[in-house]
């Protein structure tokens, strides 16, 4: 099967824009989320825990002797707060039509209520399966602030390398990949396939509209984000949870921030501490923190001199010693 006939029919709403920079749908916390709250809870995922780790899950699978499609696609990663969650769907080429006529599409496209109810029917198919790369807000924010900056695109990157890489080693055939790009499509294409030689790898823009098989993984992250924040716990304690879809431009996540932050503390650990909204918002709303570096440098070697003593010893007894008599041990006696 060519990676042609792996594509879904174009119709008229299709472009070669780019996404649309709209706030996505806002959660519903309705009935529905109590049902996948027991679906994410049958898969074992950590869901409705605090989630402070970043971490990997896959479906249960016997992988089949064919040989595989798989696709791969983000949610969450604009938004302020919650994680970004990667995902992949697979499935054997055989399968492929099946799958394709279930009526994935993009998430963003979709209710909560549809997303739900494609999750729930891909479990139904033994056939098929998924995987989910689940990157933490405070590991994000600390990989994105340190000394060593390691920004969203790497994180992007090597999410999907492990996803890839572990599919693998899980003893599946991949044959044809398929992702929705980060950043310019030919590079990011180019090093998936020299780290993948064997595999036929398709780097496109909006490639959750236009291969089913990415529209899958599309729901896998979106329904698995969805899930985490409609049922976060904080690690701080109670908080209040009207935070919206956690985008910068929804008035539900600007209300949220601007009345949640702490003077002192400033926000709890559901928040990437490395966006500008937050970074702003703690500017304002906050105590400023001034650290040792940001008094110039002889401030800074000045404590570190009275932290640590940086200085060759002199070889010379302290004076204190010079004046004490010897103790004479009694066992010596």
């Amino acid at each position: 099967m060519s990676a042609t006939q792996l594509r879904r029919p174009l119709d008229d709403s299709d472009s070669d824009g780019e996404p649309s920079a709209q706030v996505p749908q806002k959660r519903a916390k309705t009935a529905p989320a109590t049902d996948m709250l027991g679906l994410f809870a049958s898969l074992g995922l950590p869901i409705a825990t605090a989630l402070t780790k970043s971490y990997t899950h896959f479906s249960a699978h016997t992988p089949d002797t064919t040989g595989y499609v798989l696709g791969v696609d983000e949610a969450g990663r604009g938004p302020v707060l919650g994680p970004m969650v990667y995902a992949t769907c697979f499935c054997p080429e055989s399968f492929y039509p099946t799958l394709s006529s279930l009526g994935f599409a993009d998430s963003k496209q979709l209710s909560e209520e549809q997303r739900d109810k494609l999750f729930a029917e891909l479990q139904l198919h033994p056939q098929a399966g998924w995987s989910i790369r689940c990157l933490s807000p405070q590991d994000i924010s600390q990989s994105m602030l340190r000394r060593s900056k390691y920004n969203l695109n790497s994180m992007a990157h090597d999410a999907t390398i492990h996803l890839i890489r572990e599919t693998l080693e899980r003893g599946i055939q991949l044959r044809k990949v398929f992702i929705d790009t980060v950043g310019p499509p030919l590079t990011y294409q180019k090093r998936l396939q020299e780290l993948f030689p064997g595999v036929e790898i398709t780097v496109a823009k909006k490639a959750d509209s236009l291969y089913p098989i990415v529209s899958a993984a599309s729901v896998c992250a979106k329904v698995t984000r969805d899930a985490h924040l409609s049922n976060w716990v904080f690690a701080e304690g109670p908080q209040s949870t009207n935070y919206g879809s956690g985008y910068p431009g929804d008035p539900s996540t600007v209300r949220w921030l601007k009345e949640s932050v702490d003077h002192v503390f400033g926000y709890p650990g559901i928040i990437r501490f490395s966006w500008s909204t937050c970074v702003k918002l703690l500017e304002d709303s906050a105590a400023k923190v001034v650290w040792p570096d940001d008094e110039g440098q002889s401030n800074a070697k000045l404590l570190t001199s009275r932290l640590f003593n940086t200085k060759e010893p002199t070889g010379q007894r302290s004076k204190f010693f010079a004046r004490r008599r010897p103790i004479t041990l009694a066992t010596s006696l």
